[in-house]
């Protein structure tokens, strides 16, 4: 856990960020591999005094540097997940239906120059949805 620490701080100074209380502790809950939680999610696990404002302004900052990915899976559900080495969220994710775990899938090419003529790309949301293959194999074993 130390070392995870010192790896959060060291992140966050790189980001020309201060390590506060609750940036370190979001960042904790969401360091590691395809780790995605809703705002929801993120309250319960933090400790009871967090203020859920200065925990959505920490989600919308982190998002607005991309140090998070804010992915939406239906019109209301929201999960964040760390941008990791894919820094735009232009990119296909896949949530797995089992597990929960989202997963960026920036090998799935979305082409954007097919757009009609006049049209402007801004951003996407594809999130396509299905059994990881950790889940796929338990239910072959």
């Amino acid at each position: 856990m130390i070392a995870k620490n010192k790896e959060i701080a060291d992140f966050l100074k790189s980001k020309a960020l201060t390590g506060t209380r609750i940036r370190k502790q979001v960042l904790a809950l969401l360091w590691g591999n395809d780790v995605a939680m809703t705002q929801k999610e993120l309250e319960k696990q933090l400790p009871q005094h967090t203020d859920r404002v200065t925990l959505y302004r920490t989600l919308k900052m982190f998002t607005e540097k991309a140090i998070l990915h804010k992915i939406i899976l239906d019109g209301e559900t929201q999960k964040y997940k760390i941008a990791g080495q894919f820094r735009k969220n232009d990119h296909p994710h896949f949530y797995c239906s089992k597990c929960k775990k989202i997963i960026c899938m920036p090998q799935l090419d979305v082409d954007f120059s097919a757009l009609p003529d006049g049209f402007r790309f801004s951003s996407a949301r594809v999130v396509v949805e299905g059994i990881c293959n950790h889940c796929n194999a338990k239910n072959n074993d």
